[in-house]
């Protein structure tokens, strides 16, 4: 297959453009959890110059520039390297698979262990290096894809989000046929997963002509989870705002108004649309505002040790470099050519084989030292707590033709100790495997945040082996509580300020002093770093943007409709108690005291 390189140029560049429009348009509306009720917008809610920062797009720079220290071959386990190097992000599974990682958990187990966001957005929107760097190879996108993914999602279905998008975007940039590019997308993913079945839902409910709206209500009602971040119902959305679009604006609109996770379904879409349009294809309406430069959240801390280019021009040209070299170390039949070429849109795409999906397991660590092949699988979880065993099968497959006697021992820290012996005499068969299952206890005492075993194994007659690493972390009590999605610890601060200004009988008792001393600051405290996070990840900080007209607007209006409200409500209930009506006190001090507003 031939890419003619200028309009392959050309579309890497409309990914990165369309990327950071739909980030811009879907950024202000996101919310922690999705409300049934839709949006209506046709334009950017908020715009400032050059676009807000975004981890769809920031974490993307990042990982270009690992791939181009590591070279093409790049791993799991390189990428890590990259988290723990540029990433501070510590919220949802990015926090929680670094607390992993820095507590010793290697991918895909630090992706899988006590992750309750492994079906969340965080790895689905990251998917266009991928196919950029592997154009018209989807299997080759797809392995980096699962690479990527495994890191933070492992287990969860954002792994298959992940794959999903990827596939479709490195087919997109020989076919633009959509219901194609679909079709070889969901092939790559296991028809079991929620994603495929959301998906493929989203498709069937567009062919039998179920409206937009329609179409997405029946999705939130069959795939509903509270959480905005939730990765089947967001790509459903993606898919809808595709199928609905008249054009790019309408398309990603239309993606943005299904709500939910709202920037990253419509930078997805934007990139999509971007790929399959080129640069030059797309709308100056939605491209120019927006400039060239990506915004980064390098000064607010999300991320560091950034050298990736920024501008997306410069970024283009790196990009295209990267897929030469990437298809060239892996051998592809593609070749970049500077000749003039028509292109169709009307590509042949194989549907990827990804053979590698049939070994996945989310619980399990692979090593291959002296010709043998060691899984290391934990049970339910990669925890030790004390007065339960912990339970860890280790599987070996000789892949020799030769037999393989062996001594393998675990390994354990003080205060640790097993149900049943510790070393092992083996015979491995050629090409034969056996299993071990280790139950490993603790005295509760001697249990540390990381706790390391080491696997140490001797094959006879050969070179030394490296030990193996066992790591366990030290299980935590944590309360839990039952979900309330519109919910927030604002809410509480509010009734202890509603409490205290009802006519209790003894409003000296030491519960009601606490209430009316800590209601108040708490309310304020909590309330004004919330104002602070919003406009520092909206404005990066900057006081002008952050007390501009369309900054300031949005936030009067939620303030003064309900202020403005309860006066009125106040006005009536005085009547009604035929009280004196002061209106300066009651705009100022409110009816009833400052607590009732």
């Amino acid at each position: 297959m031939k890419i003619n390189r200028k309009s392959f140029r050309d579309k890497v560049m409309g990914c990165w453009l369309g990327k950071n429009a739909g980030g811009t348009l879907g950024e202000p509306l996101e919310e922690k959890f999705g409300k049934k009720e839709m949006f209506h917008v046709d334009w950017y809610p908020f715009l400032p110059e050059g676009g807000i920062p975004n981890d769809d797009l920031e974490l993307q720079l990042i990982w270009l520039q690992q791939l181009r220290k590591k070279g093409p071959g790049l791993t799991a386990a390189d990428l890590v390297e990259a988290w723990t190097d540029c990433v501070a992000y510590n919220f949802d599974e990015y926090g929680l698979c670094k607390e992993n990682m820095q507590k010793g958990l290697l991918p895909p187990v630090c992706g899988w262990h006590n992750n309750a966001f492994k079906d969340c957005m965080g790895s689905p929107i990251r998917s266009e290096l991928w196919a950029c760097v592997a154009p018209g190879c989807p299997e080759l996108a797809a392995w980096y894809a699962y690479q990527d993914a495994i890191v933070d999602h492992g287990g969860g279905e954002s792994v298959y989000g992940e794959i999903f998008n990827a596939v479709l975007e490195s087919c997109a940039f020989v076919n633009n046929d959509k219901f194609i590019l679909l079709d070889a997308a969901l092939a790559s993913i296991p028809k079991s997963s929620l994603t495929y079945q959301c998906v493929k839902r989203t498709i069937d409910n567009f062919h039998l002509g179920m409206k937009y709206e329609e179409n997405r209500n029946d999705l939130v009602e069959a795939f509903y989870n509270p959480v905005a971040q939730y990765s089947p119902l967001n790509l459903g959305f993606q898919t809808i705002g595709w199928l609905y679009g008249e054009d790019f604006g309408d398309a990603i609109c239309k993606a943005v108004n299904c709500g939910w996770d709202t920037d990253c379904t419509a930078a997805t879409l934007g990139a999509i649309l971007g790929i399959i349009g080129g640069a030059s294809a797309l709308p100056e309406k939605w491209i120019e505002p927006l400039g060239y430069e990506i915004a980064t959240n390098m000064t607010t801390g999300g991320i560091r040790n950034l050298t990736a280019p920024t501008d997306i021009r410069e970024l283009t040209e790196v990009v295209c470099q990267e897929a030469e070299r990437v298809l060239n170390y892996w051998g592809k039949d593609i070749e970049f050519c500077d000749e003039d070429m028509s292109y169709s849109g009307k590509g042949q795409i194989k549907i990827p084989e990804l053979n590698f999906l049939k070994d996945y397991a989310p619980d399990s660590l692979v090593y291959v030292y002296g010709g043998i092949r060691e899984t290391l699988q934990y049970d339910k979880d990669a925890a030790i707590i004390g007065g339960r065993a912990s339970k860890i099968t280790v599987k070996l497959k000789n892949l020799h033709p030769v037999e393989k006697r062996m001594d393998i021992q675990l390994e354990l820290p003080e205060g640790f100790y097993l149900k049943g012996e510790g070393t092992k005499q083996l015979i491995l068969k050629p090409e034969g495997d056996t299993q071990i299952v280790y139950e490993i206890c603790a005295d509760a005492a001697q249990i540390r945040d990381t706790n390391q075993c080491w696997l140490k194994m001797k094959v006879c007659g050969e070179p030394a082996l490296p030990a193996i690493p066992v790591v366990l972390l030290g299980g935590n009590r944590w309360m839990i509580s039952r979900l309330y999605p519109d919910k927030t610890i604002e809410d509480d601060c509010v009734i202890m300020v509603i409490i205290t200004h009802y006519d209790w009988g003894d409003k000296d008792s030491p519960f009601f002093t606490m209430l009316i001393n800590m209601a108040v600051p708490v309310f304020m405290i909590i309330s004004g770093y919330n104002f602070a996070m919003s406009n520092r990840k909206k404005t990066g900080g900057n006081l002008k943007k952050m007390y501009a007209w369309e900054m300031i607007k949005p936030k009067l209006i939620r303030f003064l409709v309900p202020f403005f409200t309860v006066c009125l409500i106040e006005i009536v209930l005085l009547v009604i108690e035929d009280k004196h009506i002061n209106p300066p006190r009651i705009f100022l001090l409110g009816a009833y005291g400052p607590g009732s507003y």
